[in-house]
Formats: C-alpha cells, structure tokens, sequence
C-alpha cells in the first residue's frame, strides 16, 4: 500500500497532525502541523481549529482532503464518532457531538473517510506500526505522564485497556503510577513541594531523596506490570510519554525489578515519541492483520 494518510493527535492543549506515509510507515518529511486549541471553546471552534490544521496539511500534498485517522484522548463511540468525554476544560463543548459528522461538514469530505481511535491505542498502534513493537503480535503500550495511559495490542487490534482504574495497592493504579505520584511522594519525604516534574529532575543532583522516590516508582510499576504481564502473556511492554525525559532515573531499575521477579518479557522504550500517536492515528487505515508485519 504506497497513500498518504493525514494522522492527526488530539492533545488536551494542541492538535498535532501530518501525512504518514504508509510506504516507509513514517511521517513525511516537513509534514508535521502542531497548533494550539482552546479546550474549553465552543465545538464550532474547537473543529474549525482542527480542519484548519488538516486542510493545511493536506495542501502539502495536493488541494484535497483524503483519509483521515484522528486519536482522541477520552471515552468516545468511536465507530459512530461520538465524543462521551465530559470533563471541564477538555474539550467538554463537543461532549455528545458527532465528531466525525462535524468535521467532515467543516471539510468538504464524505464521513466515510474519517475514523477515529482512542489516543493510547494510536500510541500502542504507532508503536507497534513502525516502533519498538513492531514485529511482536501482542503487546502492552505504557503511557507514564500526569496520568496512567494503557493501551493493548493484539490480533491487529489496538486498544486502549483503562487499567490506570485498576485497584492497586491502597487505591487505583494511577495514584502509585504517575507524576502526580512522584510529587506528592517527594514532598512527603522532604517537605519541598515543586510544581513540574522537570523541577523534580532538577534536584536530582544534589538531593538523593529525588533517586529514592524514583526507586519507589520503578517498584510500584514493577508490581503493576508483573500482574499484568502473568495474566495476559504479552511478548513485549514499550513505555514511552511525558516521562520519556525521566527515562534515566527509573527505565534501568524498573528491568531490574522486573527479572528479580522472574518476568523476562521485554521491556523497551518507546522510539516515535509524540510521533506514534499521529502514526498510530494514521495506520487505523492500514490493513490490521499486517500492523505489526
């Protein structure tokens, strides 16, 4: 299959969208569009934000609009195209909106030639599409960032799995496995409360208690992945996210932790970064018995 897709990534502050390139599996080069979106505007113009971006992507290429993929970050009916997120400040105007009926008038184009995935599910996709999973049939996509982002793949199919729910040591997953977490964990231990995790990293050097909260935080994902992977036999986990940059402080002890308790399935980091969730996005398109080929 040699077709431009447009991919398109809807973050909580910005759309990010570009042509994938389904020969090579890659973005095309000086493709990619990012622009920022007022998440509590009106739908009309929270979509006029978004077809400004695709159409001007598409320009790239040629005057018209071809297929779309789009990620969305939230519960939506997907195949319908109907946005069920209604959470302030995230986009909560389109909530109960047909986003591919909006978008596709906003356009110009058939509702045909949209179809729309769940955001974790774009990033496993992408991952699993031209990243660290591909080749494997079945894997688990980790998300780390201000929340737990899950996603599945299996059988050529994507999806996003909510495990950041799940119940988990005296809460829910998402309470022990997020920067919200790290935080929350430093400023018990030390009584220094900062606001961003790149403060956190800041310290690092002249605080060990920065290693010491990260040490709990590869053992807290440890425990999760262990439970999980026992249970549903991936052959690879990929992590990737906001805390790609913390990579140094946790990736290494989190493998450790992981053979000393007898898992040896792979665990890799993410390669496409923000990339996979347009690529992800775009592959909805690509035959999905041959994703991970």
């Amino acid at each position: 299959m040699n077709e431009l897709i447009i991919g398109v990534a809807v973050e909580d502050s910005h759309v990010s969208v570009a042509l994938v390139d389904f020969k090579t599996r890659k973005i095309v080069p000086n493709s990619l569009k990012r622009t920022k979106v007022n998440a509590s505007a009106t739908a009309n113009e929270i979509i006029s934000v978004w077809a400004k971006v695709v159409e001007d992507v598409s320009l790239i290429h040629s005057s018209t609009v071809g297929k779309i993929g789009i990620g969305l970050p939230g519960l939506s009916d997907f195949e319908a195209g109907i946005f069920l997120m209604n959470e302030k400040g995230r986009y909560h105007n389109l909530y109960n909106h047909n986003i591919k009926e909006l978008l596709a008038a906003k356009l110009g184009v058939d509702i045909s030639h949209i179809k729309i995935m769940n955001d974790s599910a774009c990033f496993m996709q992408g991952e699993v599409f031209n990243g660290s999973a591909r080749g494997f049939k079945s894997s688990l996509g980790i998300t780390l960032g201000v929340g737990f982002g899950t996603a599945s793949y299996k059988n050529g199919v994507a999806q996003n799995c909510q495990l950041a729910y799940t119940p988990f040591l005296d809460g829910i997953a998402e309470d022990y496995i997020s920067i919200k977490w790290l935080i929350n964990r430093f400023e018990s231990l030390t009584g220094i409360r900062v606001n961003e995790i790149k403060e956190l990293k800041q310290l690092a050097q002249e605080d060990s208690r920065v290693a010491e909260v990260f040490s709990e935080f590869a053992e807290n994902l440890s425990q999760f992945l262990t439970g999980f992977i026992r249970e549903n036999l991936p052959e690879v986990v990929v992590i990737g996210g906001y805390m790609e940059t913390c990579n140094r402080f946790f990736f290494d002890s989190l493998i450790q932790k992981m053979l000393s308790k007898g898992i040896k399935v792979p665990i890799l980091r993410a390669t496409l970064g923000e990339q996979a969730f347009i690529i992800g996005a775009a592959s909805i398109w690509y035959e999905s018995s041959l994703i991970h080929v």
